[in-house]
C-alpha cells in the first residue's frame, strides 16, 4: 500500500514537499505533465480516466488532492468504496477567499469540496482560521523550501553572486513574470525617489518587459532566472518587492526571506503572511505608491552600505522541518 498526491504540474516551491510526501509519507507523486521541473523520486503522469486504475493499484489510506479540481471530485466519488481520505491543498489568499478569487465556480467549490474532504492544508493562519471556523477543518503548511537543501546551496553560489553584482549601491528587487497582475509599474514609480540610494533590479520575463524598460531605463533586468543564477541573485537583493494586484500565494517572498533579503509585500499576496511587519518586512496596499516608497527606505535604513556577500541570516518565521513534523503528527491522528 502506497498513498497517492495528485497534482498538476511540477513547481519549483512544492519539489521539497514532493520529496517529503515520497520519502516520509510513502506517496506516489502523480503530475498531469511532467513539466519542466527535475524531481529525485519517481512521477507518474496521470489523465482522469486513470485515477481509478491508480487508486485500485495502490489501495492508498490517503489522496492527496489539488484545492477543488475535478480529481478532488473524483477521489471523494470513490473514497467510501475504497475506505481512504481525501486531504485536498488549498493555495487561495485570504485576499482570494474575500472576494479577489477565480470566479464563481471556485466559490461555489470552496463551500462544496471542504465539507467533504478529511482535511484540507492551507498555507497562511487567516486561512487556516477561516477554514477551521467554517468546517472545522484546516492544516497549516507555508509554502516555503527545506531550509537544509537552500541554505548551503546560497552559500555555495555566492561566487556567481560576486560576479553579477550590478554595483556597490544596495538592490530593491523583483522576481516574477512580467505580467499585469504583477503590478510592477507601481514598483517602478515607487523606486523613483530611491534610484539614488539604491538599484533596481527586476528578475523575470513577460509581455510587459518592453514597456517596462522603458519606463525604468536604469534598472537591471536580468530576463528569466533559474536555479544557481536565481539563488545567485537572492544572495544580491537587500529588499524584495512584491506588489500584485492579485496572488494566490507569492513564493519569491519565501525564498528572498530565506536568503536573508528583507520584504514589502502586497497584502494581496497569501505569502504576506510570512511577514512580521517592521522586522522583516512590511505589508503594503498594492496601489499605494507613497507607503511603498517610504517602506522601501525604512528598509533601506536598515542595509549595510557596500556589504560583504556573504550568507546572511535565515529571516523567514517558520522552519521546514518544523512545519513538516507538525503535518505528520496532524495528518496522522486523521
Amino acid at each position: 500500500m502506497r498513498n497517492l498526491y495528485f497534482s498538476n504540474v511540477p513547481a519549483p516551491y512544492r519539489a521539497d514537499l514532493c520529496n517529503f510526501l515520497y520519502g516520509e509519507l510513502d506517496c506516489e507523486i502523480c503530475f498531469q505533465e511532467p513539466g519542466t521541473v527535475k524531481l529525485d523520486i519517481p512521477l507518474h503522469t496521470w489523465t482522469m480516466k486513470d485515477v481509478r486504475p491508480l487508486i485500485e493499484e495502490y489501495r492508498p489510506s490517503l489522496v492527496f488532492v489539488p484545492e477543488f479540481s475535478p480529481v478532488a471530485l473524483r477521489a471523494l466519488s470513490l473514497r467510501k468504496r475504497y475506505g481512504f481520505k481525501v486531504i485536498s491543498f488549498c493555495d487561495d489568499s485570504m485576499d482570494m477567499i474575500t472576494g479577489h478569487d477565480f470566479g464563481w465556480k471556485h466559490r461555489l467549490a470552496r463551500f462544496f469540496v471542504p465539507e467533504r474532504v478529511d482535511e484540507i492544508i492551507v498555507h497562511s493562519p487567516a486561512v487556516q482560521e477561516w477554514y477551521q471556523d467554517r468546517f472545522g477543518k484546516g492544516l497549516l503548511m507555508p509554502i516555503i523550501a527545506d531550509e537544509s537543501r537552500i541554505r548551503p546551496a546560497l552559500e555555495r553560489v555566492l561566487p556567481i553572486s560576486e560576479q553579477l553584482r550590478p554595483g556597490t549601491k544596495p538592490i530593491v528587487g523583483f522576481v516574477g513574470r512580467l505580467v499585469g497582475l504583477k503590478n510592477v509599474p507601481t514598483l517602478i514609480r515607487a523606486f523613483e525617489p530611491m534610484k539614488d540610494r539604491a538599484q533596481l533590479v527586476i528578475i523575470g520575463d513577460g509581455p510587459e518587459r518592453a514597456k517596462l524598460e522603458s519606463m525604468a531605463p536604469d534598472a537591471v533586468f536580468t530576463g528569466l532566472q533559474e536555479g544557481d543564477d536565481l539563488l545567485a541573485w537572492y544572495n544580491l537583493i537587500d529588499i524584495l518587492v512584491l506588489p500584485s494586484t492579485q496572488e494566490a500565494y507569492g513564493a519569491v517572498t519565501g525564498e528572498a526571506l530565506m536568503a536573508g533579503a528583507k520584504v514589502v509585500v502586497s497584502r494581496h499576496a497569501g505569502s504576506s503572511s510570512l511577514v512580521r511587519e517592521g522586522e522583516n518586512g512590511y505589508v503594503v496596499e498594492p496601489m499605494d505608491v507613497s507607503t511603498i516608497t517610504q517602506r522601501i527606505a525604512a528598509l533601506l535604513d536598515t542595509v549595510e552600505g557596500q556589504r560583504p556577500l556573504t550568507l546572511r541570516e535565515n529571516l523567514l518565521p517558520y522552519r521546514f522541518s518544523d512545519c513538516m513534523e507538525t503535518l505528520t503528527k496532524e495528518i496522522s491522528s486523521l
